[in-house]
């Protein structure tokens, strides 16, 4: 029987967390008194970030890192419920333009890494009684775009792997939830060669309030997906 339930703070692993997204996930979750362990790329940010039970910068598609990461989580969290994955990379390219190693490196970031983490935290939380697991893939892991196939490719697979695993765990006390948000203002869009117009897009922490509240859900409640997008442009 699942014993995660709406009585006491989420132990949480939010992935991306230097930025974007997971940043603002964190800051409400550790506002609302709940256990953060948060994980990025920059260091210096995780070590800014106040509230946080601990962090750990690295690479989340090394195999030795998120084992690190997991075991690092646990401890300081004294266990672990609850997993946010924000991290990721985008492409927005031509298959004609996109090179063998940025495919490699886009599918490693987008697909392997959730792979890496799924292995590591899911057996762990059924052991500890059940949890979360919630990905958060972007819009276009719902919604093909053109001169996006690496993209779109990466995150179908992280979302197959996802649900494929949710049929096996489900029984075990693991909830799964897909959010599809598009057109959210974050540093996402700045490597991108894509022409954008940040006000008429979403604000970081409106998304992130969102999945913050499907997160704390009563336990009884399965948020499955959630499609966020901006008034003015929809998929």
């Amino acid at each position: 029987m699942n014993n995660y339930n709406d009585n006491y703070p989420r132990k949480v692993l939010i992935t991306g967390a230097s930025s974007g997204i997971g940043m603002e996930i964190a800051k409400i979750l550790v506002k609302k008194g709940h256990s953060v362990f948060v994980t990025g790329r920059d260091i210096d940010k995780l070590n800014n970030f106040q509230g946080v039970k601990g962090s750990k910068a690295g690479d989340l598609t090394s195999s030795v890192f998120v084992s690190d990461l997991v075991g690092e989580c646990s401890s300081d969290l004294g266990g672990l419920d609850s997993v946010i994955h924000c991290a990721g990379m985008g492409l927005i390219k031509k298959i004609q333009d996109t090179t063998d190693q940025e495919f490699v490196k886009i599918t490693n970031t987008n697909l392997r890494a959730t792979f890496l983490l799924a292995k590591e935290t899911l057996e762990k939380m059924s052991k500890e009684g059940g949890g979360r697991f919630l990905f958060i893939p972007g819009i276009l892991g719902k919604v093909p775009m053109a001169k996006a196939s690496a993209y779109c490719a990466s995150k179908f697979g992280a979302i197959g792997l996802l649900k494929s695993l949710d049929l096996e765990y489900r029984s075990k006390g693991i909830q799964f939830s897909f959010f599809y948000m598009g057109g959210v203002n974050t540093a996402f869009w700045d490597d991108l060669d894509m022409k954008v117009i940040p006000e008429k897009m979403i604000p970081v922490d409106h998304v992130a309030s969102v999945v913050a509240s499907a997160l704390l859900a009563p336990n009884h409640l399965v948020t499955s997906e959630i499609t966020v997008q901006p008034q003015s442009h929809q998929l």
